[in-house]
């Protein structure tokens, strides 16, 4: 769907260029009007003059040239006029050897209308009957007027125009984005702020520094994440107060069961599995609970912060070793879905376990991986002497250990494993083709 944004800049893009081009042609059919009028008004006035300079002179008809603008002396001057009698035609000097085309018009009669005219231009005619009393005769009086350098002017004046209504268009679109730009700044801010938000590195938003009409949205979303993470603590207390309250019954029953036992073995053996079978849902939900109630990004293991903290400290704890630990994660992948303390107990004993029986070198890879649905998984691998393929099953066994001559009590890689099973995370011990000693992936 088009953003609010790229909405609002093509609409009123839409609506200034249109405004624009009303404008234009607004512009240019009032000054075509006005160019018009200015012509059939200066036409009207030089008819007048023209009959105020014509009288009889004797029994013939003649114009005054002294009263007339000087307009029509030289050839082609762009300024005409022309009397049509019934036997007699006088021309004005500047129309020279040509003639205008003229209808016979009655007394009082006038005609407005564009023809060709001299050197084959555009002119504006006015004509007018008259008739003489004393002669007994019509006449038709005609004036004319080039357009062909009223139009150059015209084209000008629009050209001009036409150039800055382009200017102030260019302009106002620019003026527009501008504005959009700067009005969604605060949404901008909004959506880094709540991608911060996502990632952890702030608990909520901040209201004082957004425009008014957004601080209520953000005053809500906040009040929202303050009641979900009330409504979480509140069910994880509650799971946790419910799973806490049944280990004492669950104690009494296990002592009655080991009574039983002594009487009827059979059913104590069927009860003590189910006791069992309770006392593993117990603790699963008490760590659902702790996953459910803190799992916000705030509180997941940070890459490779965290990874590096580790490897600095087992570095000083085999200080006897010259351990080389790679780390191979990409800037894209910042953060673990796991409890930070749970992923720093699970990630540490596998790092530990490594350190302990690498020669040189320890590599921690972290990927995306299209095995475990577009999850994240993590790779720990050491050049140690490895564990033999019929061996690798016994790894996680509590109290386990493949090598007695080696410091360790045989619980890390169980605990490592009940981690993993909280988090239903698939947990792999192989050979390192690699470096050819352990390697360990989880897949998140």
């Amino acid at each position: 769907m088009i953003s609010i944004k790229t909405k609002l800049s093509l609409w009123l893009t839409g609506l200034v260029i249109l405004s624009t081009a009303v404008g234009i042609i607004f512009f240019e059919t009032m000054l075509r009007q006005a160019f018009h009028d200015s012509i059939i008004a200066r036409l009207q006035e030089d008819i007048e003059q023209v009959m105020l300079a014509t009288h009889l002179d004797g029994e013939q008809l003649e114009i005054d040239q002294s009263q007339l603008s000087g307009f029509y002396k030289p050839v082609f001057s762009g300024r005409y006029y022309q009397l049509d009698l019934a036997d007699l035609e006088i021309r004005s000097r500047s129309l020279w050897d040509q003639k205008l085309d003229i209808e016979k018009l009655a007394l009082g009669e006038t005609r407005v209308w564009q023809a060709k005219g001299p050197l084959n231009h555009d002119i504006q005619l006015l004509s007018i009957g008259l008739r003489s009393d004393s002669m007994d005769v019509g006449a038709t009086l005609t004036v004319a007027q080039d357009l062909s350098i009223g139009r150059k002017v015209f084209t000008q004046i629009y050209g001009t125009k036409f150039g800055v209504n382009l200017g102030m268009l260019l302009a106002m679109i620019a003026g527009i984005f501008l504005v959009l730009r700067q009005s969604f700044k605060p949404i901008n801010q909004i959506q880094d702020a709540l991608s911060r938000l996502r990632e952890g590195d702030i608990t909520s938003l901040e209201v004082n520094d957004l425009p008014s009409e957004l601080r209520p949205l953000a005053s809500t979303y906040n009040d929202l994440l303050t009641y979900s993470s009330k409504q979480m603590e509140r069910s994880r207390n509650n799971i946790g107060n419910l799973s806490h309250g049944l280990k004492t019954p669950l104690a009494v029953m296990q002592q009655q069961v080991e009574v039983l036992g002594l009487k009827d073995p059979d059913s104590a053996i069927a009860l003590q599995n189910q006791l069992d079978l309770i006392h593993k849902m117990i603790e699963r939900k008490l760590a659902t609970a702790r996953i459910t109630g803190d799992m916000l990004p705030a509180a997941q293991m940070q890459l490779p912060k965290d990874i590096q903290d580790l490897a600095k400290t087992l570095n000083k704890v085999h200080f006897n070793k010259q351990i080389t630990c790679k780390f191979n994660i990409p800037e894209t992948i910042t953060r673990l879905p796991i409890h930070r303390e749970d992923g720093m107990e699970l990630i540490g004993n596998l790092l530990d376990n490594a350190h302990k029986w690498a020669k040189e070198y320890v590599e921690v890879t972290v990927c995306t991986d299209d095995n475990c649905n577009k999850g994240i998984s993590l790779t720990i691998e050491d050049d140690g002497p490895g564990v033999a393929d019929n061996e690798l099953s016994l790894l996680t066994n509590r109290g386990k250990r493949l090598d007695e001559d080696t410091m360790g009590h045989g619980l890390g890689l169980s605990i490592v494993k009940d981690i993993a099973e909280q988090y239903e995370i698939k947990l792999t011990f192989t050979k390192s083709m690699k470096q050819g000693g352990l390697r360990v992936k989880l897949e998140f």
